[in-house]
């Protein structure tokens, strides 16, 4: 039962705060009531200082006082509570509460569960800009408790994995009102999260994207129409929401239409359409796009057969690239955003069975230092490296170049290490493509600390652990060009 409070006071009792206090306070304790000439009662008490076991606690349970935490006087004593926490623990039962600040009540701390084990999610997305240079919006945050850090935000009551994935849709739409979204709706989310510490049932976390959607209507003004999709992962459970058209499309890794795992969420109107899914593993990823894309006669079904086989093989960004050529070859109007979203459970393999087997047999991704990569180069004109100065101007553009990597991955996933070589030898824009035999394209060995891999972008760090041996990564852009990565060693 909530209980309710009246304004918090500051308790009489000072809490140690320093370390050296707390460790002065605690040997205090220990050899309280002992002296040189009391060794027999230290000895009878406490055997285990002297190799015996230790004494049976007889002390009632409900009745220790948990380290940091003091009794509050207003609610008697069998409530403690710990300034550092800001928390308050219940001795009779041994739980722990926190006070929700807009009912005054204090409410059962919520406790995350990590899952991190056994799923892992991974997104990425492509853009196009319109003809005017206007482009619309993606945002994506593959971990938001790394982002409620940078926000000096609490996000343990929350699950793991958490993440956040969104495309805002610039067409028709003034580009300052698309911009004030992009960057303000996951500022307003983040401390909705962060603010209730209690158990967060499905109907909360809808509650917070409409919450957030109706004060950035209120900055903006009402009549300024939002289009976007959202992904908001919280563990087990995925929080798809869309408005004005936009499309949220959840599939499995069977691919058959109209299966179980398959969930369209698309608003037509300014109204928010929220839907709240439990995860489980024959989900396989999850695709956010604009409502050109469905204009342009792109069915759901469509949509997921063109992204499913890249994300399968965890290239996200190769899934949003081959959904936006097709729609622009389908006469879709620019501009045009993808997101899609692999989610990996840890009982399933790779495409590629050898991979996902030598993957086993290696060291933890988390745990390498350094790795061996190759990779194929395809410069563009807007890219602008100095290390590429006095060479000749290339005269591809951007989408050029990743379509043309788009086109090479079947043959270079299916031909392996001697296809990459031959590629890399024929077309690869980089210098490493002279290095004879195997070597060619050859990164040598890099360091998980982009700082010390000087000539290498830092971006291609990243991509090249999350590999395993012998995969082929997504397409990776940097300010050189667009690359493909083979992870040797």
């Amino acid at each position: 039962m909530p209980l309710e409070l009246g304004r918090m006071a500051a308790g009489s009792q000072a809490i140690l705060d320093s370390e050296e206090s707390k460790n002065i306070a605690v040997v205090h304790k220990t050899n309280q009531g002992y002296s040189g000439k009391d060794l027999w009662k230290l000895k009878q008490e406490r055997p285990e200082l002297f190799g015996g076991a230790p004494a049976q606690d007889t002390a009632d349970e409900s009745q220790c006082v948990p380290p940091g935490y003091e009794v509050d006087q207003r609610l008697g004593v069998d409530w403690l509570y710990s300034r550092e926490k800001d928390q308050y623990f219940h001795r009779p039962t041994r739980k722990r509460y926190v006070l929700d600040r807009t009912t005054n009540q204090l409410i059962e701390q919520g406790e995350g569960t990590n899952m991190s084990s056994r799923l892992s999610v991974r997104g990425d997305a492509a853009a196009y800009a319109g003809a005017n240079g206007v482009a619309s919006k993606h945002v994506i945050i593959n971990d938001l408790h790394k982002a409620s850090i940078a926000m000096k935000l609490s996000f343990t009551h929350h699950d793991l994995p958490s993440a956040m994935f969104a495309v805002y849709d610039s067409q028709d739409s003034p580009a300052a009102v698309v911009q004030a979204v992009a960057q303000g709706f996951h500022l307003k989310v983040l401390p909705r999260l962060a603010m209730y510490r209690g158990q967060w049932q499905n109907e909360r976390l809808e509650g917070v994207i409409a919450d957030a959607i109706n004060d950035l209507r209120t900055e903006i003004g009402a009549e300024a129409p939002i289009r976007a999709a959202f992904a908001l992962m919280m563990g087990g459970r995925l929080i798809l929401s869309s408005i004005g058209g936009a499309m949220c499309l959840l599939f499995g890794k069977n691919g058959v239409d109209g299966g179980m795992d398959e969930l369209d969420v698309v608003s037509n109107s300014q109204e928010l359409v929220t839907h709240c899914v439990v995860l489980e593993e024959s989900h396989l990823g999850v695709l956010l796009t604009v409502d050109s894309l469905r204009k342009a006669g792109l069915s759901p079904a469509r949509l997921r057969a063109l992204v499913r086989s890249h994300v399968q093989a965890d290239r996200p960004r190769a899934a949003c690239l081959n959904v936006l050529g097709e729609a622009r070859r389908s006469g879709a109007q620019l501009p045009l955003v993808a997101c899609a979203v692999r989610l990996k459970w840890s009982s399933q393999g790779d495409e590629d069975g050898q991979v996902a087997k030598r993957a086993r047999v290696e060291a933890p991704l988390k745990a390498l230092t350094k790795v061996r990569c190759r990779h194929i180069l395809l410069r563009h004109t807007t890219a602008t490296s100095v290390m590429d100065r006095g060479k000749p101007k290339p005269t591809r553009t951007v989408g050029e170049a990743e379509e043309t990597l788009l086109r090479a991955l079947p043959e270079l996933s299916l031909g392996g290490p001697s296809a990459f070589t031959a590629w890399c030898k024929k077309d690869s824009d980089c210098e490493s493509k002279l290095r004879g035999g195997d070597l060619a394209g050859d990164l040598g060995w890099l360091d998980r600390d982009p700082a010390k891999n000087r000539k290498v972008p830092a971006p291609l760090i990243r991509a090249v652990f999350t590999l395993a041996v012998g995969q082929l990564s997504d397409i990776v852009a940097t300010e050189r060009g667009v690359h493909l990565l083979l992870r040797t060693a």
